[in-house]
């Protein structure tokens, strides 16, 4: 079941207020720096728009920190309560194992999963899994864990070679439709439909039929955050996903797209901290002449630990200072948006204390859902404030 919305905390609500407040970085607040993103602006208007007059959809591409959907679903309940419902978003093709999203459940029968990030070759379309029918009478059923039945505008990314059935789609309202991809060659394309959830997929059992995703939309305007994570996952595994999954993130507009990296990289002892600098930079290149007019955020990497144990501070991931600094280089030669995760923390040597306080697991790295959510405050707060056109 998905996690009540909780109250904002004392320092948010102060702030939300008192409206926007020209802050010094002496008097920082939060842990948002904005570098001279070109299109911070945009996202000011977007954010302090009048409820259900605008679309505002941010979109967080990274690893386990997203694919557990607790630090992108408050920003999600406290923006919607802000700016009104504007869909579900993006939701996996299937099931993961190990991974949640906070809205969407799945129950599956004859579907596989093939994950970019260890089962081998495939041409991945944006989000980098695939799910594949197995055998006649497959059954995909995507529900939702609140209690109410939403209608929404579905794009569903899909796979089909000439000859393949159509996918029969069974919705809350009984409402029967078939689907089929617009282009039947293999490649990826999509089909479009409205259905209120939940709903239920079938195959009559083609194995070249193949879901990469589903983008969901309200009819009405309002705030959209999606999450579209892959546990273990790093910012160079995008080379697995095809080459114009891009075009499949286009299908969902985003406003303001975050790189939410690091982790995975911290852990590698031997990371070249000039290649991963080479792999952020393209990434943010390659957005940026994709989506010009998107906001471009990088998330920096928080605290983690290899062990809890070692001097006050336990020991640090080897390669987690290298990951940091030129995360912040990239922001700044870039000029996108930085969060600094560490930072909203409390600063380096902060994770042992939110490990004590159960804001954070014994593992070190992960996050308890009240830290996710404190945490996802403090970039709530900087978004709230962003000014635009400030280098700070």
């Amino acid at each position: 079941m998905p996690s009540m919305p909780r109250p904002r905390t004392f320092l948010a609500a102060l702030m939300l207020g008192a409206g926007l407040l020209a802050l010094t970085p002496a008097a920082r607040a939060n842990a948002l720096y904005d570098y001279g993103d070109r299109n911070a602006a945009r996202i000011v208007s977007l954010l302090h728009g009048a409820p259900g007059q605008s679309v505002f959809h941010m979109v967080q591409i990274g690893d386990s920190h997203t694919a557990g959907d607790y630090f992108t679903d408050y920003l999600r309940t406290q923006l919607q309560q802000r700016l009104g419902d504007g869909g579900i978003g993006w939701a996996m093709p299937m099931y993961a194992s190990g991974q949640r999203l906070a809205r969407v459940g799945y129950e599956t029968e004859g579907w596989e999963l093939l994950n970019s990030r260890n089962a081998g070759e495939a041409d991945y379309p944006f989000g980098g899994m695939i799910a594949r029918g197995t055998g006649v009478g497959g059954q995909l059923t995507l529900k939702t864990k609140a209690d109410d039945s939403p209608q929404q505008n579905v794009t569903a990314l899909i796979s089909q070679a000439a000859g393949d059935p159509p996918l029969h789609v069974f919705d809350a309202d009984s409402e029967v439709q078939d689907i089929k991809a617009k282009r039947a060659d293999g490649s990826w394309s999509q089909a479009t439909f409205t259905a209120r959830l939940p709903f239920i997929v079938t195959t009559e059992g083609s194995p070249n039929t193949r879901i990469g995703g589903w983008w969901m939309t309200s009819a009405r305007p309002g705030a959209i955050v999606s999450a579209v994570g892959i546990n273990g996952s790093e910012l160079a595994q995008w080379d697995r996903w095809r080459s114009g999954w891009m075009d499949d993130l286009a299908v969902g507009k985003p406003d303001l797209i975050a790189l939410a990296y690091g982790t995975n990289e911290a852990f590698r002892g031997n990371l070249d901290p000039q290649d991963f600098r080479r792999t952020l930079a393209t990434a943010i290149d390659q957005l940026r002449a994709k989506f010009p007019h998107s906001a471009i955020l990088i998330i920096g990497a928080p605290e983690s630990l290899s062990s809890l144990r070692g001097g006050a501070c336990g020991q640090r991931a080897p390669s987690l200072n290298a990951v940091q600094q030129e995360q912040r280089a990239v922001a700044k030669e870039k000029h996108t948006l930085y969060w600094d995760w560490q930072q909203a923390m409390g600063g380096g040597c902060s994770m042992r204390k939110w490990v004590n306080q159960k804001l954070a697991r014994k593992d070190g790295v992960h996050f308890s859902q009240e830290g996710y959510e404190r945490a996802a405050d403090d970039l709530l707060v900087g978004l709230l404030h962003l000014r635009g056109g400030a280098v700070r």
